[in-house]
């Protein structure tokens, strides 16, 4: 900003009046002096002129004081006290473009680092990952405080921690809360807490409060998907880095983010369930299991390994639709698919493959404890105690064929084939029982 153009405040206003009344003497000497140039009494002239002179600059400082030295001594005064002003001004202004330099920094650090945390997080493939990447970003975008985020259960019951970042070290019994102890939730808004002495805490938060907190809802298309937890790290301040206050812009918009991507793996797991897995048994379904089959045959095959397909069938399942109808039916599928649910390894398939049929899938496992696993869930299916409207189905007996790769079949098809026959053939025999293919030579196993 250019300064405002006048007298410098260095020039003396003495000065400038001196001159003056000193111009003032000479040019009236000079003129007094013309007149009495010639005279006979000249002496007498010169003493005259410099008398007249001295009396006419007497009687002008008056006026030359109050029309020139005043005015100027004001305007001078003015114009250091706007240099003064000025000067203020500017360092003002200096402080302030400095702290909103910093201000818009940290904004675009924020902005910087919400984008790549949303990137991250529409990229997740399961909602593990997506808990990882919401502790770096935690950590990243809340320096000097600790958090942890709380989803709610399939039941919606409690609410459990799955992400936690910061020195937040969370006992057994702040992990799991119900709803209701948390006031973000019960109100639907963010909950800050300044002080714990004179606000009302929620009741998951320990007490004596560590220090201020914040609970955000996670609202994702009109939906409570769970609370975001942010507390306040007294010790933070204590060391070399600083610790911000709890913001609560960036935990809100933190917590839309979290909440979306949680919907859209919410909505992508159930789609992707819908598509491969049996909606009555909560099996996979058909065509999942032959992709499986396929994909599982070819891994034996470069690991010269052993894989076992079994073919299982309800004996006698259309009695039990004919005589206590079919909800009766879908009850005993549903019985039956939960006991293999909890029969099979991490690593084994089972699928519905049609009506009361079932396919099991069972990698690296040789045909003798395939038999014996297979021997023990018809004991299992035989044990189960189905009841419609209080009254008991009775026993439960299951035919089941067995085939494995390669002996009976080096594809999908061939190895389904042979173990529908070897089915077909328990069900000839009398049902009830576990059979084996046939070998090259057409003899079963036995």
């Amino acid at each position: 900003m250019s300064q405002p153009r006048g007298v410098r405040p260095n020039q003396s206003p003495m000065r400038l009046v001196l001159i003056l009344l000193l111009s003032i003497f000479v040019v009236e000497f000079g003129i007094m002096a013309l007149f009495h140039a010639l005279p006979p009494n000249a002496v007498h002239g010169w003493m005259e002129a410099v008398i007249d002179s001295s009396v006419l600059s007497a009687l002008l400082f008056p006026v030359v004081f109050f029309t020139v030295f005043r005015p100027t001594t004001h305007y001078i005064k003015e114009l250091e006290q706007a240099e003064t002003a000025l000067r203020a001004i500017n360092t003002q202004l200096d402080l302030r473009i400095r702290e909103r330099t910093v201000e818009l920094e940290q904004r675009n650090h924020e902005i910087r680092l919400l984008a790549e945390t949303s990137d991250f997080l529409h990229t997740c493939s399961t909602a593990e990952e997506a808990y990882g990447v919401i502790t770096c970003a935690g950590q990243q975008l809340f320096p000097g405080t600790m958090g942890v985020l709380f989803v709610y259960s399939a039941s919606r019951n409690d609410l459990e921690a799955l992400a936690i970042w910061g020195e937040l070290a969370l006992n057994p019994n702040e992990r799991v809360f119900a709803p209701e102890e948390c006031w973000a939730l019960r109100r639907g808004r963010v909950y800050l807490i300044e002080n714990g002495r004179t606000g009302l805490s929620c009741r998951h938060v320990p007490s004596p409060l560590p220090g201020k907190y914040m609970c955000v809802p996670m609202i994702a298309r009109g939906e409570v998907l769970g609370v975001m937890h942010l507390r306040y790290n007294p010790l933070a301040t204590e060391s070399t880095d600083s610790a911000g206050p709890l913001n609560e812009r960036l935990a809100v918009t933190l917590a839309e983010h979290v909440a979306l991507a949680l919907m859209n793996l919410k909505l992508r797991e159930t789609l992707r369930n819908q598509s491969i897995r049996d909606p009555l048994t909560g099996l996979f379904n058909r065509r999942y299991m032959e992709e499986t089959l396929e994909r599982e045959i070819r891994r034996a095959g470069r690991s010269q390994g052993s894989l076992g397909v079994v073919m299982l069938d309800l004996d006698h399942f259309k009695h039990f639709n004919d005589t206590y109808g079919h909800d009766t039916g879908d009850l005993l599928l549903r019985e039956v698919g939960a006991l293999l649910k909890t029969w099979l390894r991490g690593s084994d398939i089972a699928c519905r493959y049609g009506g009361e049929e079932f396919t099991l899938i069972l990698p690296e496992m040789p045909l003798d404890i395939i038999r014996q696993r297979v021997e023990a869930l018809r004991l299992g299916i035989n044990q189960l105690h189905v009841r419609h409207r209080d009254q008991s189905l009775g026993a439960i007996t299951v035919s089941a064929g067995i085939a494995m790769f390669p002996e009976h079949g080096a594809a999908g098809e061939a190895l389904l084939h042979a173990a529908d026959r070897a089915l077909y053939r328990a069900k000839a025999e009398g049902r009830d029982q576990v059979v084996g293919a046939a070998d090259a030579s057409g003899q079963f196993v036995e």
